[in-house]
Formats: C-alpha cells, structure tokens, sequence
C-alpha cells in the first residue's frame, strides 16, 4: 500500500508515544489548521500525550523539552520550518552541552521542516543541518527515506536529544522507492539499483542530503549500465569515525561519488571525501556553492545536473572495462 512521508512519520510518532504513560508533544499548529500539513494529524488522541499548540517563541520551547528531558518526560518538538531552529540555537548549543553528561532522563525530539521547495524568500529556505550537527555534537537524522525514518526514529527512544529533518519537496511524496536495501549501518545506508544488480558493484555514490529526487533522476538515466553502482544514502549527519565499518565498505570501490545538496558552508561530506582520500580513495565529489541567490526569493536548483553525475558515471564505468 502507498503511503506517504507524512503519514509514515505520523504513525512512527503515534506508536513511539503510544508507549510512554506521560509525554508531551508540543508545536505551532499542531493541533489546529493544518497540523503542519497532516504530520501532527490525530497527536491528541494518544494516550498519556499532551499535545500542545504554541507560541512562536523557540528558544523558550527548546528549554520547555530539555527541561521536560530532565524530569523524565519523553517530548516532541514538530517544528514547521528549519529557520525557526536558529532562535533556539542557544540551548540547542550551551544547555546541550551542559546536560550532556547523561543528565537528560528521556528523549528529546526536535522534527525540524526543511522548506526546499523553492521561491520561499530569505527567511524560508534554510538547510544549513552540518552547522546544527557541528555547533550541538548532536547528529542530524535525514527523513529521506522509509529506511532513514525507521533508524531515526529506533534512535529516537533513547534517552537525550534527537534532532530530525524532514523535507518539505517529500512531504506529499510516497515514502516508497525502487531501491533494495542491502545493508543497514548506523550512519548510512547501502542499497542497490534492483533485485538483478546484487553483485559485487565498482562505483559507490554516497548520498547526503533531505531530499533524494535528484539520485532518483540519475537511477532513470543509468539502467542498464555493465557496472552498476552502489547508492549509499547518509542517514546521520555526524563526523564519521575513521574506523567506522562504513569507511572500510566504502574503499573496497574502485570509484566513489559524492553528492551533496545541503546548503552549508561546512560539510561533513567534504571531511568524508578527505578521509577516504587519505585512505587511498579515487573521490569526485558535487556540492552546492555558496551564493547570494539563497537570500533572494528564487528556485531551489543545485549547481550540478543529474546527466552531470550520469555522464561521470559513464565515463568511470568505461574505464573500468
């Protein structure tokens, strides 16, 4: 059956919560108007749940969850736009760091909305989730696809502080896709083009990023490649340790790929293409570049085309015969 990011996360909320005998869940329409396009759909009927319609004060709503964190009391925060993370970096940044230290009870979890559909203006159309990860030492978990949501939110049960981010461009889409899971790690996962393409692959394309459309195009336009590649989707936007089971799988390729389509001027990406490097790995690697364009109402379009990636991949596959 389809179903849709939206009313995928809905019931991974529904039946986390479902558990607690006391927790609150808290945000601005989230129970009222849209609900944030259906994600708060239905919150208030869980029970043990308050759920909570607020004001737009941030910061303040961020102390509201660490402080219910500390008490024991499992909250969610459901924020509608990313940029409304900024007026609560202070405690995202200081009262994390101080509470670090295993004094937060339960979990906390904020579900931020990245708003990437473009023509949003300035104030809209933040995507900066490597600086949340850096300034707060807490991953950033991609809701990318149905397996990022359901680690995410395992993750999720623990106790502490769990930051989550959502695209606006998915909301609507179906959480389905055509790809076969491979293998699950704690940072990524691996999967493969389809059922007939499970061997061994030459080429890695390591994914980060909310929003997936883009690979989807680039998977359109490489059927039937003699070496398939291998689609690693990042699902916890972090530092990866050099030992990590992840980079050892990753420079058994002869060629990697990395895509990244974050709007950051730092990038976890870049520090994994360096890793790698050093590591003894042939790395190519397509970002977005810093532009004045993000601060003026325009579309949401990368620097970088899927026939680029396409025709790269060619090339790689034609050199590997």
């Amino acid at each position: 059956m389809d179903i849709s990011f939206i009313q995928y996360i809905n019931k991974k909320i529904r039946d986390q919560f479902s558990n607690y005998e006391d927790s609150v869940i808290y945000g601005q329409n989230i129970v009222a108007g849209s609900r944030i396009s259906g994600l708060g759909a239905g919150l208030e009927e869980i029970k043990g749940v308050h759920a909570i319609n607020t004001t737009n004060a941030e910061n303040s709503l961020m102390g509201f969850g660490f402080g219910l964190a500390m008490s024991g009391v499992p909250s969610l925060f459901l924020m509608k736009q990313h940029d409304f993370a900024l007026l609560g970096i202070d405690q995202l940044t200081n009262t994390t760091n101080v509470l670090r230290s295993g004094q937060l009870l339960a979990p906390f979890v904020v579900l931020m909305v990245v708003v990437d559909s473009g023509y949003e203006g300035p104030q809209a159309s933040l995507n900066s989730l490597d600086e949340f990860a850096s300034l707060t030492r807490v991953p950033v978990n991609f809701l990318s696809t149905k397996e990022t949501i359901d680690l995410a939110f395992k993750n999720a049960e623990l106790p502490g502080l769990h930051l989550l981010a959502l695209s606006q461009k998915n909301m609507k889409k179906y959480v389905n896709h055509s790809f076969v899971v491979s293998k699950e790690f704690e940072e990524a996962i691996l999967y493969k083009e389809d059922n007939s393409k499970i061997e061994a692959s030459c080429i890695a394309i390591i994914f980060f990023g909310v929003e997936i459309s883009f690979i989807e195009g680039v998977i359109s336009k490489t059927n039937g490649n003699e070496c398939p590649f291998d689609l690693w989707v990042i699902s916890r936007l972090s530092k990866l340790n050099a030992r990590s089971h992840v980079i050892s799988e990753l420079l058994k390729y002869k060629k990697i790929i990395i895509i990244d389509t974050g709007k950051s001027e730092i990038h976890y990406s870049s520090e994994l293409a360096w890793l790698l490097r050093e590591k003894g790995g042939n790395i190519h690697k397509f970002q977005r570049e810093s532009s004045a364009i993000w601060t003026e109402v325009s579309a949401e379009e990368l620097e970088f085309s899927a026939d680029e990636v396409v025709e790269l991949i060619e090339k790689y596959t034609e050199d590997l015969k």
